[in-house]
């Protein structure tokens, strides 16, 4: 073992947990490489005892053992630099960077900091190289009242913090990180052309475009939200989707970050030509009769929450819907399904399909039309 531990009032070497002066406080010294340094503080903050010296001492004996040993990383400054409540608000300003730059959607760092400010300080005044498996379980029990995919959020964005303390050289391994388990979100539900017509027929007629154009194009809230004049093809009767809002702010990408065309139905394009009157290109195609100005995703769920007289979300009845539509139309297949919801990856597609139990109950009817067929054609061929 490399190193003494010494009384911080004598400065006599101690074998015991109290000096022969009957002091109680501890000092670490190591001689490394011809130079002396001296630690007199826990991961805490706290002047050492002699019980925790002594792990103290062990672990840069391994340290040096294994080559890793850095002195600055056990000094009083790099311990309260390693403290999580300091290193998580650095992690947040490199994310609040990220949006800036267009890298990182606002909401996702505004779900960051409502997880710091909700959860995460479990672990403020920890050391994050001290933060172990035992503690992450520990952490994710104090979540049980939280839904499932809420969970699984909270520990990935904690997971992605301790993989960019990583790679900043703060921590050195990745700690195990436990893992959620189950599924309690909800069924989402579908409606019927008929059942979106008959809800179209609750909102109020000044924002009833701008939801029945996403019943007839399956745009997100925040796409439909964001389309400007300029995005439509009038003579190809197509849309590009190139923006959408992150909460309230506009963002010159999608979701998945691409820009694709879109057709448009003969319905969606005669929405089209009716708010596209005496415009400009560069403004947004449905505006909000009460503000005058382009509408944002919060309000138009407000109206579609109010008015629509279904306990169905904007989403399912929208974009949902509309992939199940197509999907049970019979008159697309999944990959161009994929297509028309713009899909980065299928199996986002397939969740959308739905088997309406009215065409399963014809699936099932049909077998034993199947069956009488083939007994016809028995007899028939018998004869």
């Amino acid at each position: 073992m490399k190193g003494i531990i010494l009384c911080t009032r004598c400065r006599k070497k101690m074998k015991k947990g109290v000096c022969e002066c009957g002091n109680h406080k501890c000092l670490i010294s190591i001689y490394r490489k011809g130079k002396h340094y001296e630690y007199r503080r826990d991961n805490d903050g706290d002047i050492l005892t002699y019980e925790k010296a002594l792990k103290r001492l062990i672990d840069i004996s391994h340290a040096m053992k294994t080559n890793t040993f850095n002195p600055f990383d056990y000094s009083d400054n790099a311990i309260q630099e390693r403290k999580f409540e300091l290193q998580i608000e650095k992690w947040l300003d490199a994310k609040r960077e990220e949006v800036s730059s267009n890298e990182l959607a606002p909401e996702t760092f505004r779900c960051y900091r409502s997880y710091e400010r909700n959860y995460f300080k479990f672990f403020n005044g920890r050391d994050v190289r001290d933060i172990e498996f035992a503690d992450l379980e520990n952490f994710k029990d104090t979540l049980k009242q939280v839904k499932v995919k809420t969970r699984k959020n909270i520990l990935n964005a904690l997971k992605s913090f301790f993989m960019w303390m990583k790679k900043r050289g703060v921590i050195r391994e990745l700690p195990v990180f436990p893992e959620v388990k189950g599924d309690d979100s909800s069924i989402r539900i579908a409606l019927d052309i008929e059942d979106q017509l008959a809800a179209l027929n609750n909102i109020p007629i000044g924002h009833r475009d701008i939801i029945e154009f996403m019943f007839e194009t399956g745009l997100r809230p925040g796409e439909a939200c964001a389309v400007k004049i300029k995005d439509i093809d009038l003579k190809n009767r197509q849309l590009l989707v190139q923006r959408t809002y992150s909460g309230d702010i506009l963002k010159e990408t999608t979701k998945g970050k691409n820009k694709k065309w879109i057709p448009l139905s003969d319905r969606a394009f005669q929405i089209v030509l009716n708010n596209i009157k005496q415009r400009f290109d560069d403004d947004f195609i449905f505006i909000n009769p009460v503000t005058k100005r382009g509408y944002r995703q919060e309000f138009i769920r407000r109206i579609w929450r109010r008015h629509s007289g279904l306990d169905v979300t904007l989403y399912e009845a929208s974009r949902h819907s509309f992939c199940t539509q197509i999907a049970q139309s019979g008159l697309c297949n999944t990959l161009q399904a994929k297509l028309l919801m713009r899909h980065a990856d299928i199996r986002s597609t397939e969740r959308y399909f739905h088997g309406s139990v009215v065409k399963l109950r014809d699936i099932v009817n049909m077998r034993g039309n199947v069956f009488v067929l083939e007994q016809l054609k028995s007899g028939i061929e018998t004869k």
